[in-house]
């Protein structure tokens, strides 16, 4: 092949490039500068927290003004570390991740940097580890609605730890709740622990309780539930009252079985009240339950009453008054005896307190009868005597009440005297509405009408209410109601009486062989007294039709004995005979249907009558 310019150029360039290639290939990188040192990494002292993964930079002092290359020499002792990501032309970084161990809070790596002019000598990098307290996350409120008494309800109780470290502790809650099973929590960042809370009262009522964590006092949950009562008391709390006049404070209150069977409760309470020991309750009925306060204490007191059954306990409160002044007269009555005329005599009585204030008591009385002190004040245990006096400057028998007034206690005794002096007239007692004479072998009495001298003339006697007579001004609410031919009611307020036990006496009118007067009190047996509203009433049956009736009410004190005269009322059932007392007082209806017939009896007529003339 003949050898043109073309294939030789190319032949000499082939040869050109070939001679090149070994000399590239035995290149060697160019040394170092002598004195010139590499760049130096920065130190870096850190503080991260535990929780997540953390970026750290890696970086030098000053510029390079090169492409530099970070090298770890030394890994991490407890955390991860990830390999150097570039971030700019002189700074990379690296990812370290802490370790779980909340014990270690501490950790160190070193790192170099290599550039045009070597590879630095390596830094240290020290970590602090950083743990956020723990934080519970938990539930405001629970509530576990309302349950029956003796039966159980529960709910579940979920907890967090929203924090950093560890939230360890209990969780503690209070009767009538309760924990099923471990109370106990250990939680790192972001565990959740269950608990199961149980309500379980043994007596009725509202409750408000709280579940506490021991990591964490000063946040807790609100627990509420209501415990609806097997037994009802009614009202809510007893409270006692005391009758003026009685120094003993009590009250009768019900309770009420809600369940759907009979139930026995046992009763236990405060020895300072007297509650009967069991009652047995039918169901869905009511019993009354009387509760007294003993004497003894004549403070205020709060107690309960607790009614336990075999599988529950209900608590009612009971709250007991102070005990207040009771005022009373220990003398039965207060007799003269037989006075000579134009002499004075004097006889003493005597008022105590019996109560737990101190009280004032004032009394007064009808002539002739003086006294010289009409009141005093006593404390309790207190007991005083006062003078009577009488002028026997008036000849007669006389008889009357000494009226004692304490607040709203009211009571009486009679006073009797005889004073000696010359014939009088008989006297006339008024029985009903007829005037009976009464022979008497008495004094004279100078109430009769004037003298025929007024030298002579003696003071008339003063009028004196005598004891079998009815009162003349009837404490305010006392009446008879109801009024038949053999019945009718005597009502009396509930406060007028001081005493829950009374006596009922129906007075008795008869002649001696003597032609005397001769009053007797029979006690009836078997009349009931019923409490109506603010008011005592006592039912009389089997009375006469047509007569009058006189009724004396007075108080019975706890040994049985009488007390104090509280009235004394009259009052005539009217005749069977009458034909109001047969069918009662029409109503309007029954005045409707009589005028009615009596108007077709009357249209009746007309048309008879007008036939009969036609």
């Amino acid at each position: 092949m003949p050898l043109t310019f073309s294939r030789l150029l190319l032949i000499f360039c082939v040869f050109c490039l070939g001679a090149e290639f070994p000399v590239r290939a035995a290149r060697k990188p160019p040394e170092p500068e002598v004195g010139v040192a590499p760049p130096q990494p920065v130190e870096l002292n850190l503080k991260i927290h535990r929780e997540g993964q953390t970026e750290i930079p890696l970086r030098i002092y000053g510029k390079a003004g090169e492409p530099l290359k970070y090298l770890i020499r030394t890994a991490p002792l407890h955390g991860k570390l990830s390999e150097p990501q570039p971030k700019e032309r002189e700074v990379s970084s690296v990812i370290y991740d802490p370790p779980p161990d909340l014990n270690i809070t501490t950790d160190k790596f070193t790192y170099a940097v290599q550039g045009g002019a070597g590879v630095s000598a390596p830094v240290e990098v020290t970590i602090t580890i950083l743990d956020q307290a723990p934080l519970l996350q938990i539930k405001d409120t629970i509530d576990f609605s309302t349950i029956r008494v003796g039966a159980t309800t529960s709910r579940l109780l979920e907890i967090s730890n929203q924090g950093g470290m560890i939230a360890s502790g209990d969780v503690i809650v209070d009767a009538p709740w309760k924990l099923e099973g471990k109370a106990a929590y250990k939680l790192r960042n972001g565990d959740v622990a269950v608990f199961k809370v149980i309500f379980a009262p043994d007596m009725g009522g509202k409750f408000d309780g709280v579940a506490r964590y021991t990591s964490d006092p000063e946040h807790s949950t609100t627990l509420r539930g209501v415990a609806e009562a097997a037994i009802a008391a009614i009202p809510e709390q007893w409270v006692l009252t005391q009758s003026p006049g009685e120094a003993i404070r009590s009250g009768t209150f019900a309770l009420t079985n809600q369940l759907d069977e009979t139930r026995t409760l046992q009763l236990k309470t405060d020895p300072h009240l007297k509650v009967p020991a069991e009652v047995t309750i039918a169901a869905h009925a009511t019993a009354s339950i009387p509760v007294e306060a003993s004497p003894d204490n004549v403070q205020a007191m709060e107690a309960e009453i607790h009614l336990v059954a075999k599988d529950f306990t209900i608590s009612v409160p009971v709250r007991v008054p102070a005990l207040e002044a009771v005022l009373r007269t220990t003398t039965g009555d207060v007799e003269f005896g037989r006075i000579d005329a134009g002499k004075k005599a004097s006889a003493r009585f005597s008022v105590e307190n019996i109560g737990g204030a101190n009280g004032y008591v004032s009394w007064e009385i009808s002539p002739p009868f003086q006294l010289t002190e009409k009141g005093t004040m006593l404390q309790p245990g207190e007991k005083k005597e006062f003078p009577i006096e009488i002028d026997g400057k008036t000849s007669g028998k006389f008889r009357t009440w000494l009226k004692f007034k304490a607040g709203t206690q009211t009571f009486d005794i009679p006073v009797e005297a005889e004073i000696a002096g010359g014939p009088q007239k008989a006297p006339r007692v008024l029985v009903g509405s007829i005037a009976v004479p009464v022979a008497s072998s008495a004094p004279p009495d100078n109430s009769s009408g004037p003298p025929d001298s007024a030298e002579s003339a003696p003071t008339k006697a003063p009028y004196v209410q005598p004891d079998w007579a009815p009162d003349v001004t009837l404490p305010e609410g006392v009446h008879v109601d109801h009024v038949t031919p053999t019945s009718a009611e005597i009502v009396w307020p509930a406060n007028l009486g001081i005493s829950t036990r009374f006596r009922i006496e129906m007075r008795q009118l008869q002649l001696d062989h003597d032609g005397n007067l001769q009053v007797s009190w029979v006690t009836p047996k078997d009349i009931p007294i019923e409490a109506r509203g603010s008011n005592n009433v006592a039912v009389l049956n089997g009375l006469a039709s047509g007569e009058p009736w006189t009724v004396r009410v007075s108080t019975l004190q706890p040994n049985g004995d009488p007390g104090n005269r509280l009235f004394t009322i009259e009052f005539i059932t009217p005749s069977k005979s009458s034909w109001f007392a047969r069918v009662g007082k029409p109503s309007l209806i029954q005045l409707l249907v009589i005028a009615l017939v009596g108007l077709l009896a009357w249209q009746t007529w007309l048309r008879w009558a007008h036939r009969r003339i036609v």
